[in-house]
């Protein structure tokens, strides 16, 4: 388990869908959001006047994934007045902007971002990314791009905080535990007439998928729409593709909110993933071990 941290988050205008800001403490990052709708308010705002990267994203036309574009300008204001008259960028209904509260950051360090995370978001696979070409800016001193490497892990970390999900990759750990009690717990589920072989771990709170397991391609009624978006945006993305006109295998590991919607993403049904996910190599459920855990604890 990681150490925990401190995130200061301010709604700007006392409202939750207006513009929010949100800050790690002790980190110098500074990220602001906030819908299309109110970026007359936002470009008034300090902080887009600062050298800094941005995330330009929304509703892909003719796609499941979301469109996002990345950017980067010395004045970030002056770069989503011009986005936002830009027929070509039009699909866009919120931003980011990321900038340095200690103004640190030059026209060389949010060209090496950029690129990073144009880079990282290829890498995810859960967006339709608009930019059309991937610059590289290597020419950064060598101390330079391990503080613009700590700074991109600390991004990383806040961006879900604020409802940015498409860079997020689950990070499975395979090195060897280092105490017994650390050692990770794989679950299993397993239909042989449906095509289902899966195995699954969690790691920070995320019941996760992984890569090489397989699922059922035929859908119920009761499958859940989000999920049933999820499993699509996989496939598109080619994270999950097709075996055959019946089942999919995944290429990706995939992170799910929870055991039973992870059983509902693999069998495209209403499913109990409680009692669907088994320890592997035992006939103890989902739902029975966390029970001794508990218990344990």
């Amino acid at each position: 388990m990681g150490k925990g941290r401190s995130v200061r988050l301010y709604l700007a205008e006392g409202s939750a869908t207006g513009i929010l800001t949100a800050e790690i403490v002790n980190w110098t990052g500074h990220t602001l959001a906030a819908p299309r709708t109110r970026l007359d308010a936002a470009l008034k705002r300090d902080e887009l006047k600062r050298t800094g990267v941005y995330i330009l994203y929304g509703d892909s036309s003719g796609g499941d994934l979301p469109a996002v574009y990345i950017g980067e300008g010395d004045d970030i204001s002056a770069r989503l007045r011009s986005h936002a008259i830009s027929e070509d960028k039009d699909y866009w209904d919120r931003f980011v902007a990321v900038t340095s509260k200690d103004m640190n950051l030059t026209k060389a360090h949010v060209k090496y971002l950029e690129g990073r995370l144009i880079s990282l978001l290829k890498d995810a696979r859960k967006c339709d990314l608009r930019n059309k070409t991937e610059p590289s800016f290597d020419r950064l001193p060598e101390a330079d791009i391990s503080d613009m490497e700590s700074f991109l892990e600390e991004l990383q970390l806040i961006l879900p905080v604020i409802g940015v999900e498409f860079l997020r990759k689950p990070q499975v750990s395979h090195s060897a535990p280092t105490a017994p009690e650390q050692a990770q717990v794989t679950f299993i589920v397993r239909h042989h007439t449906k095509g289902i072989n899966a195995h699954a771990v969690e790691i920070d709170g995320e019941f996760v998928v992984l890569a090489g397991s397989t699922g059922s391609l035929n859908t119920a009624p009761s499958f859940n729409d989000k999920l049933k978006l999820l499993r699509d945006q996989a496939l598109e993305s080619e994270r999950a593709v097709k075996i055959d006109a019946s089942t999919f295998r995944l290429l990706q590991d995939i992170s799910f909110s929870s055991p039973s919607a992870a059983a509902v993403f693999l069998f495209g049904t209403s499913r109990n993933g409680r009692t669907d996910w088994l320890v592997e190599g035992q006939t103890t459920t989902y739902a029975a071990w966390q029970d001794a855990k508990i218990s344990a604890s």
